[in-house]
């Protein structure tokens, strides 16, 4: 069992659960599974403990919390289970242990939030759309159920952990994309360069232009469509997308869309979703980088000066057939044919920001001050 989050705990859960008044699936960090349905799991050791209790949230479409319990201790490395003859005897989490008989027994509990639980049958307890189940070592002198949990925190993910990165500039950002899709990865992160500050948009523009991988629509200038190798989230085909900020991978709060502004540091997520409850991006893994050939070919199409103020011009080797350059809205304001090795453009009036310059089949996002 990893043990890469049991030093810091209890204090960021303690400073988590001062925070909420009472504890919604909203609050929830790591979810796990796919399915219109959700479900939380809550667990409680009772071990008197500053935070003795953790909520995951479980995307479903029925079975049992059995399913819920296996397919979470399979996606968290820091929580493990015993089970004795199909009943619950061990949980450990971190640095807390509930053992069966060791001195106590684990019950199970049913409700609808932390604040109804009841007793229930156990692991066979079957899931509907919004149950809790909880999990709480007692002594049954009496029985206590689950106490109000905080959430546990998914994996870390930060800037170093990037591998594909877009755009020029002293700034930096992490856009994560989440199609909740219950494969086994299905979020991915990619950098973005830039000056002074920049959006949701401009960031899913440019390294959609970047990437061949991915592609997105827009519709009325909201974001309806993004696909990225064999993942698709398609605009009420179930669901829809939603759009998040972040300080922090465990951070994140619903923002007004794709033009929210984002700053050095920070992050924005999209997440494929029904609302119901609004689930954030989990912890993504890197967007893969181009191919060998892509670099190869990528390297022969060279712009310069980045940024750009008057001119820029363009090596274009033996890769480009002709010119095209577009705006972050997909607009084109540039076009040459075949020419010279080495073009010259003029960008003197073009308005400051990102463009992608195509040549041939290798795409660049260049920026224009």
């Amino acid at each position: 069992m990893s043990t890469r989050f049991t030093s810091s705990l209890a204090l960021s859960f303690f400073t988590a659960a001062a925070l909420h008044a009472q504890f919604t699936a909203a609050d929830i960090q790591y979810w796990v599974g796919t399915g219109q349905d959700t479900a939380v799991l809550v667990v409680d050791f009772q071990d008197g403990s500053p935070d003795p209790a953790y909520a995951w949230g479980y995307l479903h479409n029925g079975g049992t919390a059995a399913d819920m319990l296996d397919a979470i201790v399979a996606a968290d490395d820091e929580l493990d289970v015993s089970l004795v003859s199909g009943f619950l005897n061990d949980l450990m989490y971190g640095t807390h242990a509930g053992l069966g008989g060791a001195p106590d027994y684990w019950s199970t509990w049913t409700g609808t939030s932390i604040a109804d639980m009841a007793m229930n049958d156990g692991l066979s307890e079957p899931l509907v759309n919004g149950l809790w189940f909880g999990c709480s070592y007692t002594d049954f002198d009496p029985a206590l159920p689950p106490t109000e949990p905080v959430a546990a925190p998914a994996p870390t993910f930060t800037e170093d952990d990037v591998d594909f990165w877009v755009g020029t500039g002293t700034n930096s950002a992490i856009l994560v994309i989440d199609f909740l899709d219950g494969s086994a990865t299905s979020s991915y992160a990619w950098g973005f360069r830039f000056n002074g500050s920049t959006t949701g948009e401009a960031m899913l523009n440019a390294i959609d232009a970047a990437d061949a991988d991915l592609a997105t629509v827009w519709s009325g200038g909201f974001l309806s469509d993004i696909t990225y190798h064999d993942h698709a989230g398609v605009g009420g085909d179930p669901d829809y997308w939603g759009t998040w900020s972040a300080t922090d991978i465990a951070d994140w709060t619903s923002n007004l869309g794709a033009a929210t502004a984002v700053h050095d540091g920070e992050l924005f997520g999209c997440s494929y979703m029904n609302f119901d409850p609004m689930i954030a991006p989990g912890t993504p893994v890197a967007a893969t980088v181009p191919t060998a050939v892509e670099e190869v070919n990528a390297m022969q199409l060279s712009i310069y000066p980045q940024p750009a103020t008057d001119v820029i011009h363009v090596h274009t080797g033996n890769v480009a057939t002709s010119i095209q350059v577009y705006d972050l809205a997909g607009k084109r304001v540039y076009e040459a044919p075949v020419g010279a090795a080495i073009r010259t453009i003029d960008v003197g009036a073009w308005p400051a920001g990102m463009y992608l310059l195509q040549g041939g089949t290798v795409k660049r996002t260049i920026a224009v001050q």
